[in-house]
């Protein structure tokens, strides 16, 4: 690397994987990924060892960087990163760092990386982005982006003229699903027997969002449409997805997605965008044109001449991630230099 390069380290980990990338900061200011791996968290035994692993596939130790930042899922309580699902070992961040001598680095919301990333052009170059409509972006409005993966995550931000941003502190998942103000009667009909069938099925889980829209929703989605069937993997139902063996499911799947995006959009008014990812999401990408999808946006009428201006568009390429965590470094981290431009010691954050 050359001395006007400076060297990020990324991570996006997630539940059960994680993807880190080897970016540099170039004298343009443009972040640049030279290269990514990723592991299986199973395929390590400890946290060092992940990071070890990292720093083999790199040829470039982590404590070798300019600065580090992880998008992580779950908590960071400034020693550790907490899961509901937990980690197959301890995420001892802070003990890693320390005992390693990392440079400056921040663990954030694994979704905040991904707002950061719409700030950066490699987000809207047309190989790693799907728009849903050409509406214009605001530059300096508020941006959304949410994800369907193995839980439902969700961040919001903007961007200032200076570069640097905002970002807000939000839990949209867990919301409560209530009946749609005007949905079409058939969907209206479908919603309240699910309702009255999480009752009686999964007396332990209200319907909110994130149990219908993740991959055990999917199961419980399958299971409201065949209640015979008592057992199956996530797995399994996304290949039925894919396969398009059930196209009722689908219809289901893609009319929940719509509710939400259209909750999310009376909620936050993003006229910056509101950006769609996950790996359950990507996995069923066509769900997005199918007819379910804007019938489940158009559920929640209100103010919808004006949200039909807001930009939306589905983020397709994993890197979005580790760009989203490199802008975050460049401008909270690697803005931040002592009198010989080595970067100063950052306090760990997570928002």
């Amino acid at each position: 690397m050359s001395e006007s390069q400076k060297v990020i380290i990324a991570w996006d980990l997630g539940a059960t994987k994680c993807t880190a990338g080897l970016l540099t900061l170039e004298k343009d200011q443009q972040l640049v990924c030279h290269n990514t791996r990723t592991i299986k968290l199973k395929e390590a035994v400890s946290l060092a060892d992940l990071v070890g692993q990292f720093d083999k596939a790199f040829d470039f130790p982590m404590a070798n960087a300019d600065a580090i930042c992880i998008g992580a899922a779950g908590h960071f309580d400034g020693q550790r990163i907490l899961h509901e699902n937990p980690y197959p070992y301890p995420m001892t961040i802070q003990q890693i760092a320390e005992k390693q001598h990392w440079p400056a680095y921040a663990v954030i919301h694994d979704y905040a990386s991904i707002v950061c990333s719409t700030f950066t052009n490699h987000v809207h170059e047309s190989e790693n982005v799907q728009r849903l409509n050409n509406c214009p972006i605001n530059p300096y409005g508020r941006r959304v982006a949410f994800g369907i993966g193995t839980g439902l995550g969700l961040k919001d931000g903007i961007l200032l003229p200076s570069g640097d941003f905002w970002l807000g502190h939000n839990e949209m998942g867990h919301i409560g699903i209530a009946s749609p103000p005007q949905a079409v009667e058939s969907d209206a009909v479908r919603h309240r027997f699910l309702v009255d069938y999480f009752t009686y099925a999964f007396p332990h889980q209200a319907v909110t969002f994130e149990n219908v829209l993740s991959g055990e929703g999917l199961v419980r989605l399958y299971r409201f449409l065949h209640p015979e069937v008592h057992a199956i993997s996530p797995e399994e139902v996304g290949h039925k997805l894919q396969t398009e063996q059930e196209p009722e499911l689908l219809d289901l799947f893609a009319w929940y997605a719509g509710l939400f995006a259209g909750t999310v959009q009376l909620s936050f008014m993003p006229s910056g965008g509101l950006y769609i990812t996950g790996g359950v999401a990507l996995n069923n990408i066509k769900m997005f044109s199918h007819p379910a999808f804007e019938r489940g946006i158009q559920a929640s009428p209100a103010y919808l001449a004006q949200r039909k201006t807001y930009p939306l568009a589905v983020l397709c390429n994993a890197e979005n991630a580790l760009y989203g965590c490199g802008y975050y470094a460049a401008k909270r981290l690697l803005a931040s230099v002592d009198e010989e431009g080595k970067v100063k010691k950052a306090a760990v954050t997570y928002l």
